[in-house]
């Protein structure tokens, strides 16, 4: 079993996170379901099954990307690029917080799923052991 970077530690953990950010929002949408709003209750509801599916999607991401699976780095990064695209209004409306809160996880993830010991853990690329063994 190969050793994992640390690189490989913080993106799983940040995943985890994230996914888990997203079942708590699932969870507050849900207290609120029965509150009067535009949407009708089947929309609601197949709002909070798609809220609960991206949060369990973003937890197994998570998982799988510590477990070393390649694919997981498309799922990551399009999470990431989509979590960026979110923050962005929350500049223009005065909560800075909130935005810094989606893009620094999201801008870490990124830079750390092209870091070369992430890269040669998902077997992209030969590790440096490896290469310099040859």
């Amino acid at each position: 079993m190969k050793p994992r970077p640390v690189s490989v530690l913080v993106i799983s953990a940040l995943l985890a996170i994230e996914g888990l950010a997203v079942l708590a929002y699932a969870l507050a949408y849900a207290v609120q379901l029965g509150e009067a709003g535009v949407l009708g209750m089947g929309a609601r509801i197949f709002m909070l099954v798609l809220i609960v599916a991206a949060g369990a999607w973003q937890l197994f991401v998570g998982y799988s990307f510590f477990r070393a699976r390649a694919w997981t780095r498309a799922a990551a990064l399009m999470w990431q690029v989509f979590q960026i695209i979110l923050a962005i209004p929350y500049f223009q409306t005065g909560d800075a917080l909130m935005a810094w809160l989606w893009l620094v996880p999201a801008a870490l993830i990124i830079v750390l799923l092209f870091d070369p010991r992430t890269t040669a853990f998902l077997g992209d690329r030969p590790s440096a052991e490896s290469s310099s063994a040859e």
